[in-house]
């Protein structure tokens, strides 16, 4: 049986054929309306999936991750400045475009143009957001919920004496190291090669041992705003919407190669601050250039001989091999010269503008630490050394 689809309201007769009731057709969910109902689903599913089956994040970071740095990262690579960087400035100026124009809304809603236009612009912003949060989950979020690292089975607890071993280990490979270093007149060492071309080759040197390591590497880029990322504490990041390595154009050559290959590794799915320190020394101690490999031994020396020191008396803890000047000295992750520099732009430039920058900073960074339950624990990383080591008997990928 045929129906014949309603071109006009429906009249229902109320005894008067000069009197008709005119019955409102029923809203309908548009296109928008389900475009954002069905992408708002698909990030609810992807997230409950990551919370709730290791399994599934653990495929996901191992096996599909990988394909953000060709895809993403290679559109991102295509521009020699940050591009997450440019994102976020462009994020900040939206989001008070939008608050500016729903405050408007309010005194000029009656003219009909101008609603029009908020609403639009508002609806345009909402997809947006739900882009941001994809890419968020994809690059990020669901990379936390996987396994976190770990070696010999998940061992804990460790000989006292093996812990003195690698502190000493990693002691006198700097104060061996440190004296080749190429260097300015000041004593500050100089690198002599192109930062991020030496991390990416040191990451893919151990691919064999970690898969995820192998594959494309985006340049690494140095943030425009480095002086906010200094009052933030933060000499690198890794943007996640951009699939980008970034640093601060004020880090030391001493520091540069390991500040990259923690980035790098962050964005090969090593999510974790204490992972990714793990991989960038694995990394850079394993390379043919010994400047990547000091950076790498310098990346835990104080991780693991404060942790090493606060094992042992005192009397033990000198009769070991002690940290070379030279090394403290370059064991900061702001060379002498960049740090007065530092200090005086403190001093003279707005240094309210920089206090709120800075909390700011912390505040979201607090934020998007609660969101995952997770702080950053750096004594993790004397851990992972020293499960390595049982497991594998060394540090060296070949031993």
């Amino acid at each position: 049986m045929a129906v014949r689809e309603r071109t006009k309201p429906q009249e229902v007769s109320t005894g008067n054929e000069s009197e008709s009731t005119t019955v409102p057709k029923k809203k309908r969910i548009g296109k928008y309306g389900w475009f954002v109902i069905i992408f708002t689903a698909s990030l609810v599913f992807l997230n409950g999936a990551a919370l709730m089956w290791k399994t599934f994040s653990d495929f996901y970071a191992d096996h599909i991750f990988r394909f953000a740095a060709e895809t993403t990262g290679r559109f991102s690579g295509l521009f020699p400045f940050s591009l997450g960087e440019v994102l976020i400035t462009l994020a900040i100026v939206l989001v008070l475009a939008s608050i500016a124009l729903s405050v408007l809304l309010v005194f000029l809603r009656k003219k009909q143009k101008y609603k029009s236009f908020t609403l639009r612009y508002l609806k345009t912003m909402l997809v947006i957001v739900l882009s941001v949060v994809l890419l968020y989950t994809l690059n990020c979020s669901i990379l936390y919920c996987s396994t976190p690292l770990s070696f010999a089975g998940g061992v804990r607890e460790f000989d006292i004496d093996e812990f003195e071993n690698v502190r000493n280990y990693v002691v006198t490979q700097c104060a061996e190291l440190s004296p080749k270093m190429e260097r300015k007149g000041d004593g500050t060492m100089v690198f002599p090669e192109s930062f991020d071309n030496a991390a990416a080759d040191a990451m893919r040197n151990i691919s064999g041992k970690f898969p995820r390591l192998a594959g494309y590497y985006p340049p690494a880029k140095e943030i425009m705003g480095s002086y906010f990322m200094y009052k933030s504490g933060i000499i690198g990041v890794y943007f996640p919407f951009s699939v980008e390595a970034n640093y601060s154009r004020f880090v030391s050559d001493s520091y540069m190669p390991h500040v990259l290959a923690h980035e790098y590794a962050h964005l090969k799915g090593y999510i974790y601050e204490s992972e990714a320190n793990f991989i960038s020394y694995l990394a850079c101690i394993n390379s043919n250039d010994d400047a990547v490999k000091y950076s790498g031994y310098l990346c835990v020396l104080s991780y693991i001989d404060s942790d090493y020191k606060n094992s042992v008396p005192e009397d033990r803890y000198n009769a070991q091999p002690q940290i070379p000047d030279l090394v403290r000295f370059d064991n900061y992750c702001y060379d002498s010269e960049t740090w007065e520099y530092l200090k005086k732009r403190d001093e003279e430039n707005q240094p309210k503008v920089a206090e709120i920058a800075e909390n700011v900073s912390d505040t979201l960074m607090d934020s998007y630490m609660d969101a995952f339950d997770y702080k950053p624990n750096y004594s993790e990383v004397t851990l992972l050394m020293m499960q390595y080591y049982t497991e594998f008997g060394g540090f060296k990928i070949g031993a």
